[in-house]
């Protein structure tokens, strides 16, 4: 997927949004919902992180990494 259509997903997303927040029709947020519920998806739900669930991400770390950079040394304990 390209960038272009990346972000014309997302603004159809904020669309629907848009338009959900609006919605007084109580059998269409309910066909809405069943949807939601048949796509197998909980986008709402928050899972928590597993210890190691970041390994490999950082492939390399400069280094000067712990370094203070320049003009800092003023704040810097002595």
């Amino acid at each position: 997927m390209g960038f272009v259509e990346a972000m014309n997903i997302e603004a159809l997303k904020l669309e629907l949004i848009q338009w959900i927040l609006l919605l007084q029709d109580t059998q269409l947020l309910n066909e809405i919902q069943n949807i939601k519920e048949k796509s197998g998806k909980n986008s709402t739900a928050i899972q928590p992180r597993k210890f190691g669930c970041g390994k490999g991400i950082f492939t390399h770390v400069a280094d000067d990494f712990d370094a203070t950079p320049p003009g800092f040394e003023e704040y810097m304990l002595s």
